[in-house]
């Protein structure tokens, strides 16, 4: 995951950009075909695992990348964990 801050914050932003749109037009093809957001997200979501299996990365390394990945998204959930 270092060899993201290796790039200019220019490259960081054009890359962010492209894989949000790779994931916004998956979640689109699949609500095009009259499934919920709940669904779309789900495939989605599979599929991004599947690729990740399909890459050889092991299933703690894939937990702990998807953990840190959610945790960017709702940094609230962490704090919210943590006080239970």
């Amino acid at each position: 995951m270092n060899d993201f801050k290796n790039l200019n914050k220019q490259r960081q932003t054009l890359l962010k950009i492209k894989i949000d749109g790779y994931i916004e037009a998956a979640i689109l093809a699949a609500k095009t075909n009259n499934i919920g957001l709940s669904e779309a997200v789900f495939l989605t979501t599979q599929g991004l695992i599947r690729e990740i299996a399909a890459q050889s990365i092991e299933k703690d390394k894939a937990r702990i990348l998807m953990d840190a990945a959610f945790k960017s998204a709702f940094p609230e959930h962490h704090a919210r964990v943590a006080t239970h």
